[in-house]
């Protein structure tokens, strides 16, 4: 067998492929990495369960390109990138140095909205039977928004118009924004946005609430945000989410998750200022009613205290009468009492007068004496007996003496006999 060089093998293979591939077919496969340097350079792969079970180079040249994704762009929303699941018409090309690929022809864009809408909907039935499609609407939205997580490029329009909004509001409202940085487009748009939402929760205590948003431009490399990764990290937030990434063809995942959806950056900032504004007209509205309540309860207050103040009048006046007739004939009672005191003072006089008459002391000093046996006084000659020792009390002082002898008095024995 003779030998053959490499470029006379590829040229074989070349010669083997034209012929048998003579036409164009229609294949459908996902885009594994996208390329664009004039000409977009793709890989393409196809996938069962997951698995990439195909893979081949394919090309669109820049001739084509341009009408290609500014027709697909218009159609879908999204520019042809990394993980798009696309159905093409393409010819079979072998080159002898850069081997075989496809020569892509055209796109249809209606296959791609259909995969991009299917997968939607399975990343959302998937959130739902988790139980996270409606978690982060159940966070409750804070009275007076002032400390803002913002997940943005610090490059993009849609930074700048959220920050002069908040700014330069018509209420003066001072807010606290935090930026945590994330690429909003692209192949590294999902991994950025999720790590920057970890970063949010981490933060959590510094926070109110937080907000999605992207720069300006057309609708396109937005299906980064049909992401279960997305979905999820926003879902277990603490906070509630805003989701300002502007998005007016189709509600992405990221917007069916969120507590709140905004179509521009500008209006996630009015519905910011909205909520400080609404809590100060409730401030205010409960300053007028406390204000109202306060005159209409002096009011009646007032209206109480007259009413009081008639009925203490009258109640007064009454008392007064009924005190005045008390003491009118409290001072005729004294006035009798006193008299009847006067009257007594006089008996008492005399009485008093008639005392001091019959006072011993008196008695003794007009000559006469008490006269004691054994510490009692002698009443008759029979209390004593003829020896016994006897203590006679006179004016001046005492007399101890004995008995002698004794005599009843003839006056007594009369008496007795009733003469």
């Amino acid at each position: 067998m003779n030998a053959i060089s490499l470029y006379e093998l590829n040229k074989l293979i070349r010669s083997v492929i034209e012929t048998s591939f003579d036409r164009s077919f229609l294949v459908t496969a996902e885009i594994a990495s996208c390329d664009v340097k004039n000409h977009c350079y793709l890989v393409l792969v196809d996938k069962e369960n997951d698995s990439i079970r195909a893979e081949i180079r394919a090309v669109i040249w820049a001739n084509r390109f341009r009408s290609i994704s500014r027709s697909f762009e218009k159609s879908t929303g999204v520019s042809i990138a990394k993980g798009i699941k696309i159905l093409f018409e393409a010819e079979v090309s072998f080159h002898e140095r850069y081997g075989l690929k496809l020569n892509i022809l055209n796109i249809d864009p209606a296959y791609t909205i259909g995969e991009l809408a299917v997968r939607r909907k399975e990343i959302l039935e998937r959130l739902t039977k988790e139980g996270l499609i409606e978690k982060n609407k159940e966070r409750p939205f804070p009275l007076v928004p002032q400390k803002i997580g913002i997940i943005s490029s610090s490059t993009s329009a849609g930074y700048d118009d959220l920050m002069n909004h908040l700014k330069n509001n018509a209420y003066g409202y001072v807010f606290t924004c935090s930026l945590y940085e994330a690429v909003m487009q692209g192949d590294r748009a999902e991994a950025s946005v999720v790590n920057a939402l970890k970063q949010c929760e981490e933060d959590a205590d510094l926070l109110d609430l937080v907000v999605i948003v992207r720069g300006g431009g057309g609708q396109t490399d937005l299906h980064c945000f049909d992401s279960y990764e997305i979905g999820k990290a926003i879902a277990l937030l603490p906070h509630p989410v805003i989701s300002g990434i502007g998005h007016h063809r189709d509600v992405t995942v990221a917007d069916e998750v969120s507590s709140r959806r905004a179509k521009t950056p500008t209006a996630a900032a009015d519905m910011i200022i909205s909520a400080a504004r609404d809590f100060e007209d409730s401030l205010d509205n409960l300053a007028h009613t406390l204000v109202h309540g306060t005159r209409s309860l002096t009011y009646d207050l007032k209206r109480t205290i007259s009413g009081l103040a008639k009925r203490l009048e009258i109640s007064s006046g009454n008392e007064q009468a009924r005190t005045h007739h008390l003491i009118v004939t409290h001072i005729k009672g004294l006035k009798y009492a006193m008299k009847f005191l006067q009257n007594e003072r006089i008996a008492l006089t005399s009485k008093e007068a008639n005392i001091k008459i019959l006072n011993p002391e008196n008695v003794l000093r007009r000559g006469y004496s008490i006269t004691y046996k054994s510490g009692k006084s002698i009443k008759s000659v029979s209390d004593v007996n003829k020896g016994e020792d006897i203590r006679t009390v006179v004016y001046d002082g005492e007399i101890t003496s004995s008995v002698n002898s004794k005599k009843k008095s003839r006056r007594k024995n009369e008496q007795k006999s009733g003469l």
